[in-house]
């Protein structure tokens, strides 16, 4: 009898085959394994839901029969031993105990053990961006996008802090720890709608790792295979459709939405410094063009020489301006903005030479954007658009799914 109640609770703990709707408790369930956290989550929530109206029941009915009336105290010796109740609370609540241990046991192995034929997706956490990397070399950091019907594995490593992912429809969490690589995989069956930005779920991380932690907060979006394999070859070489002098205005915001965790472009305070005009000086990119631009350490930095103008010109560490830039970006550790430390991760690997062109040429127009990073004239915006949408179209044609991403963000 035991038995059978602690294998029909572990059961019921394991992977169903569908999701679980909102309540008051939780979100929507949009993985095959919600069904399993929700009914465990219920049970036991159902059984503190028993004992704390049976303990309260008790209580009062105690507290009423056994009052004292009157003003005489009477005092009447108690009972020192009943063995049938002493059975009854120590036995019902081990097994209830030992169901509750089965069901999240067989749980937990289920979520910690994924299936042979899944699609990795290498997942890198750092202060304060997410990075999820496709088998093809696409790269993404504001959303997460996965195939429907397919088990997924992310395969997470951190490169400087303890973080947590976690995305709450889905019912699955998983620390990253640096120096090490952890586990994570989940089936969504339900996609969302590919043309619809606004149809997604959440995922976040749930380890404080820092002044911008709550900015970690991205989209996890579920593709029919047919759509998230053209998603996957598109985001793989998104940038190399996007001509010369569109590049600016089309790739400059998406790659800023990562920048713009720390730093501002109306030159409001940030972890970083902004690109925008502060503390009585010009924007970022007229301050190093000029040399006004001040600096007070680092590893390149000279004693005495505290002006970009004394690094950057000819016999000098940078030969232009555009080259300080891409070592900013590449190693930004190497000249530190007075005010400001090291915080800075390192985009080496991450951004490609197009991606650094991008970047720059947004700080070099940077009137041309409102403070969010988004372009202000939208009627060139939809041009360039239209433009590059008969581009992907040619390159969807090609035969093989190659490309240079080049970038952390779609």
């Amino acid at each position: 009898m035991i038995s059978s109640i602690v294998n029909i609770l572990a059961g019921f703990a394991t992977v169903a085959p569908a999701t679980t709707p909102a309540n008051f408790w939780m979100p929507e369930g949009a993985s095959i394994q919600a069904p399993g956290v929700d009914f465990a989550f219920e049970v036991i929530n159902w059984i503190n839901y028993v004992f704390f109206a049976g303990i309260t029941l008790a209580l009062i009915y105690l507290v009423i029969r056994y009052r004292q009336k009157g003003k005489n105290v009477e005092f009447s010796p108690g009972p020192e031993h009943n063995t049938p109740l002493e059975l009854t609370w120590t036995i019902v609540p081990t097994l209830i105990l030992v169901g509750i241990f089965f069901m999240g046991f067989a749980g937990y192995l289920d979520l910690r053990t994924s299936p042979k034929n899944t699609y990795d997706i290498k997942v890198t956490a750092q202060q304060w961006a997410w990075e999820f990397e496709y088998p093809n070399g696409a790269k993404s950091t504001s959303e997460l996008v996965v195939p429907q019907g397919r088990p997924v594995r992310l395969i997470m490593r951190s490169k400087d802090v303890l973080h947590s992912l976690f995305i709450p429809d889905f019912r699955v969490k998983q620390d990253l720890v640096p120096g090490r690589y952890t586990y994570m995989w989940f089936q969504a069956d339900a996609a969302n709608d590919p043309n619809d930005e606004s149809d997604f779920h959440w995922l976040f991380c749930t380890e404080y790792c820092g002044d911008s932690h709550w900015n970690m907060n991205v989209h996890v979006r579920v593709f029919p295979q047919e759509d998230f394999d053209t998603w996957t070859k598109e985001q793989a070489r998104w940038l190399d459709v996007i001509p010369e002098e569109d590049l600016y205005f089309m790739a400059g915001p998406k790659l800023y939405a990562r920048c713009a965790t720390c730093h501002t472009l109306d030159g409001s305070s940030g972890t970083g410094p902004s690109w925008g005009p502060r503390d009585g000086l010009p924007s970022l990119w007229e301050r190093i063009v000029s040399g006004e631009g001040k600096v007070s350490g680092g590893s390149k930095f000279i004693p005495g020489k505290t002006t970009l103008g004394e690094y950057i010109g000819d016999g000098k560490l940078y030969l232009t301006p555009e080259d300080y830039m891409r070592d900013s970006i590449y190693n930004p550790g190497a000249l530190l903005v007075s005010g400001y430390g090291n915080q800075m991760p390192t985009f080496q690997g991450q951004l490609n030479d197009r991606a650094i062109d991008a970047l720059i040429g947004m700080t070099k127009n940077l009137d041309e954007f409102n403070a969010d990073g988004t372009f202000k004239d939208e009627a060139r915006l939809a041009e360039a658009e239209a433009r590059v949408a008969e581009a992907k179209a040619a390159a969807a044609e090609l035969p093989g799914e190659g490309g240079n991403s080049g970038d952390v963000t779609d």
